[in-house]
């Protein structure tokens, strides 16, 4: 297997050096291949050179700060045509979310998912979830409406 580059993005506050070392962490046993990067500037196409961009949501308790550096992110990444997925939540479900979007790249499973929610009789709010194809057609509904 190929090692690939992921490259985490997002406010001053938003956890990246700790979700960083929690990968490491993770990834060493589960895909040894990977490497995780903390990138302030893979905001243009040309300069982006990593295989997977996770861009950190900023979290309700974050610096208010973090919302406007979001969004220019988020706005850069879309301009520059650079393809991100974005990972909410805190501690563990952040880091379950970033290796579930890892796992998707890598075209395998590195968390197991809980049958609960995968057989419809669990609790599921989106900001637990890192699907893009997801808020795709979420969004894309809310838009088609009147």
């Amino acid at each position: 297997m190929a090692a690939i580059t992921v490259a985490l993005l997002g406010g001053e506050s938003s956890g990246k050096t700790q979700l960083a070392s929690a990968l490491h962490q993770a990834l060493a046993l589960l895909a040894p291949g990977v490497a995780v990067v903390i990138d302030h500037t893979a905001t243009r196409a040309e300069e982006c050179r990593h295989d997977l961009t996770l861009l950190l949501a900023p979290n309700p308790s974050d610096n208010p700060a973090d919302a406007a550096t979001d969004a220019q992110l988020r706005s850069a990444l879309l301009q520059a045509g650079v393809a991100f997925q974005i990972v909410h939540g805190q501690d563990a479900v952040r880091v379950q979310q970033a290796l579930r979007a890892i796992g998707n790249q890598m075209g395998r499973e590195l968390v197991v998912d809980d049958p609960a929610l995968t057989m419809g009789r669990g609790q599921w709010t989106c900001d637990n979830c890192s699907d893009p194809d997801c808020e795709h057609r979420l969004f894309t509904g809310l838009l088609a409406r009147p």
